[in-house]
């Protein structure tokens, strides 16, 4: 059987519980203020400046190549998956596949996009942490004659959080371990986030924020496209013959030759 994405029982454990701890999580770290007790103590660790911004360790490994690396893998996932689509090759994994990187996809371009559209400023911006601009909430009036910056949500943490999506990815193509990929994932966005945050990039509300983001993109894709096919979330083993007509709604694959598919797994 295939994963029951529409369930309620999972929709409300899996998908809505999270969102409410994260949403409570970024009130006390926003509105209570331990954004700015933690940006205090990381900075006052620091000896009074962020001598984190430009060390090897936080601006060329954990940002410069972390952020090569993943554009690096996500290519070769594309790569191989349209490889399989020109082979004319289907499989449920295959399917999972193409809706794992479009989720990341969505997820990376989501966050840019909010980034240019709601200003706020980095914590090394302002004044209390030696930059020259006053603190404006992210829901207050700004200044016309104050130039926006682009810090909320966390971008770099994006790059973990938006790998979200693998849990449901393995889910279809080895169910065993999608909670361990799932936590891994977790893990990525909470090690990329703290980088920004020691560097004085970001605050831990930003993380929160696109932590929250990241996860309801990928959970209402899976979702609607779960509502559209069902049966192509069956594992290899247990998926049953497909026409290609069942894929007609994704662009990608609709212009592919409409041979019979073979039966054959695409595991990757």
């Amino acid at each position: 059987m295939p994963p029951n994405f529409d369930q309620q029982q999972h929709w409300q454990t899996t998908v809505l519980a999270p969102l409410a701890l994260l949403s409570l999580a970024f009130v006390l770290a926003y509105g209570a203020g331990f954004d700015q007790v933690l940006a205090s103590w990381l900075y006052q660790l620091q000896g009074g400046q962020w001598q984190f911004k430009q060390h090897w360790l936080t601006e060329r490994l954990l940002h410069q190549a972390v952020r090569q690396l993943n554009q690096l893998v996500v290519l070769i996932l594309l790569l191989y998956w349209l490889s399989q689509v020109i082979a004319g090759k289907r499989s449920g994994t295959q399917y999972a596949l193409g809706l794992l990187l479009l989720n990341l996809a969505l997820s990376f371009t989501s966050i840019t996009v909010l980034k240019k559209l709601i200003p706020m400023e980095c914590p090394w911006d302002l004044q209390q942490f030696g930059g020259n601009l006053p603190f404006i909430g992210l829901f207050s009036e700004r200044p016309a004659s104050m130039v926006p910056n682009q810090c909320f949500p966390a971008g770099h943490a994006s790059i973990g959080y938006s790998w979200l999506a693998i849990y449901y990815f393995l889910l279809v193509a080895r169910p065993s371990i999608a909670k361990l990929g799932l936590w891994c994932s977790v893990g990525l966005g909470l090690l990329l986030g703290f980088t920004q945050q020691l560097r004085g990039a970001h605050f831990i509300s930003h993380d929160i924020a696109t932590a929250a983001i990241c996860w309801l993109i990928v959970s209402l894709n899976v979702r609607w496209f779960y509502r559209q096919d069902p049966q192509h979330f069956h594992a290899d083993c247990d998926a049953p013959s497909l026409s290609p007509t069942s894929y007609s709604h994704l662009p990608a694959l609709s212009a592919v030759s409409k041979k019979p598919f073979p039966q054959e797994s695409a595991d990757v």
